[in-house]
């Protein structure tokens, strides 16, 4: 929790942080920035707001939930994996190679269980996002997970994938070169614990 105000850097309104929200959002002009701790300041960060492609069932509760998109450059050199190889042609395993966005949720109120699915599912298929200005009156929750943790996460996603995929992975040597990172606040459905993406 912030224990001072900070000023919007836009309109030079004070922004107070909730909980341990790292992106603050300002109540004058509604301008999210980023809470770095190294600068105990805001600094801009790029951002999107998806609108919701589908419709929950009136039950559940709309809310955005923060997720670092890191965009990399990934050039593997060498793999040798041993066995699988009729399983992936069968499965038409997708790999990950060459520029691409890796999705990791940075909110912890999402179960990692959850949020370990959501992650590969949405790197493997790239969300067609829509963006919209606000967020409608839904609640977003907290970002928990700083830009540097994200970009750990994001090559660590990309060595589980290939680390999961039929066969014994016996060597890879690689290249994963980060060339940008923005945040997306997905929408999504809870109900109780339970969130359903409506993306």
């Amino acid at each position: 929790m912030l224990l001072k105000p900070i000023k919007c850097p836009k309109c030079g309104s004070p922004i107070t942080g909730k909980q341990r929200d790292l992106m603050l959002q300002c109540p004058a002009c509604d301008t999210i920035y980023f809470f770095d701790r190294d600068m105990c300041g805001v600094r801009p960060v790029s951002y999107t707001i998806a609108s919701p492609a589908k419709e929950g069932n009136g039950t559940e509760t709309k809310v955005y939930i923060p997720f670092w998109v890191i965009h990399a450059d990934l050039n593997v050199m060498k793999e040798d994996i041993s066995g699988g190889a009729i399983r992936r042609a069968i499965k038409d395993e997708r790999q990950m190679r060459g520029e691409r966005d890796f999705y990791v949720c940075a909110a912890d109120t999402v179960p990692e269980a959850v949020s370990r699915i959501w992650n590969m599912e949405l790197t493997l298929n790239q969300p067609a996002i829509t963006e919209q200005s606000g967020f409608k009156g839904a609640m977003r929750e907290v970002m928990s997970m700083d830009e540097e943790s994200a970009r750990s996460a994001a090559e660590f996603l990309f060595l589980r994938h290939e680390t999961e995929i039929p066969g014994t992975l016996q060597r890879l040597e690689y290249n994963f070169v980060i060339r940008d990172s923005r945040v997306v606040y997905l929408p999504a459905f809870k109900s109780g614990n339970t969130f359903t993406p409506a993306v």
